[in-house]
């Protein structure tokens, strides 16, 4: 291979396993600085790689494997493929990782009967990973194949309830069978597996406009023990936008004070927003401050913060 066709590739946005496969050293490589490729680049880029392919050897099975993750991962399934036919010696037989990154690939071929094959030995390679249930359910859904799709999202969601894709195929599934029940539906089922994301969706299915509802049916799930930050952040916007501010610095204070949790900051923040909104700005700069203190914050939320602080203050003094 010339270098002086690889030197073209050297902004091009790529896994460590790659570069080392191509021979791009890290003081060549540039597309850790380089915009997302667009189509005609990657389809330029996709026909460099099968020409790699078939001329530079891939020199051992970790490195087969590797390749494989990495060019799913980068949208280049072709190029994924295109090594497992040229190495029939490796086997993915016993790697799950192989086998979950080949049959991603293949689903975005769109060659499913074979997808589903390797999925399943992806699964039965590693029974309590979510994603190959996951991808075999959206194929089973795609093949219009509901009551299989529904089997394998029981199965998923037994490993994690809270999974937004398997949601939102079941709410795909109900609302083809019957739009006037799938939203009762939904929340039956969430409330069944103790779901805070069943019952957010189902919430937004039963009516999207009722802000209310939402903010009720997350209180389930808060109620049923549901703790995790992506919950909590979502249940106190929703009682935000439902305007039941009170209820938001009391969370907190729960969490801080009697259940001894770690506060997200984005929690500081939505209860120094609802104190602001209840004209509280003492209790207000106390959260802000302590959201402050975070470092993963970013400036531009603490500055909004700030400002609409001093501009109650200024506006009542």
């Amino acid at each position: 291979m010339s270098d002086a066709r690889l030197e073209h590739w050297h902004h091009y946005p790529m896994g460590p396993q790659l570069r080392q496969y191509l021979g791009i050293s890290a003081g060549e490589y540039t597309g850790d600085r380089s915009s997302r490729p667009d189509e005609k680049t990657m389809a330029a880029f996709q026909d460099f790689l099968m020409q790699v392919v078939r001329e530079k050897p891939v020199a051992n099975q970790e490195l087969y494997v590797d390749l494989i993750e990495e060019l799913t991962s980068m949208g280049l399934p072709l190029v994924a493929v295109a090594i497992t036919e040229q190495y029939p010696q490796f086997t993915i037989d016993t790697d799950f990782r192989a086998c979950l990154a080949l049959g991603s690939s293949l689903m975005m071929l769109g060659e499913l009967d074979e997808a589903i094959v390797v999925m399943n030995q992806a699964k039965a390679l590693a029974p309590q990973e979510l994603a190959p249930y996951v991808n075999l359910a959206s194929i089973a859904f795609s093949q219009e194949k509901d009551a299989d799709a529904l089997e394998l999202i029981d199965s998923g969601l037994g490993i994690d309830p809270d999974n937004f894709r398997l949601w939102e195929l079941i709410a795909s599934i109900y609302l083809h069978e019957d739009r006037v029940t799938a939203g009762d539906r939904l929340r039956a089922k969430a409330t069944e597996v103790n779901s805070y994301a069943g019952l957010s969706l189902a919430a937004e299915v039963i009516d999207p406009n009722d802000r209310l509802l939402k903010a009720e049916l997350l209180e389930e799930a808060f109620n049923a023990g549901a703790r995790d930050d992506d919950f909590l952040i979502e249940y106190t916007a929703a009682l935000g936008l439902a305007q039941q501010f009170e209820k938001i610095p009391q969370l907190v204070y729960r969490l801080e004070h009697i259940e001894k949790k770690k506060v997200h900051w984005k929690l500081y923040a939505h209860a120094a927003q609802a104190f602001l909104a209840l004209n509280k700005e003492a209790e207000a700069a106390t959260l802000i401050s302590k959201a402050s203190r975070s470092p993963d914050i970013p400036a531009n939320v603490l500055q909004d913060l700030q400002s609409v602080y001093d501009e109650q203050m200024q506006a009542h003094h």
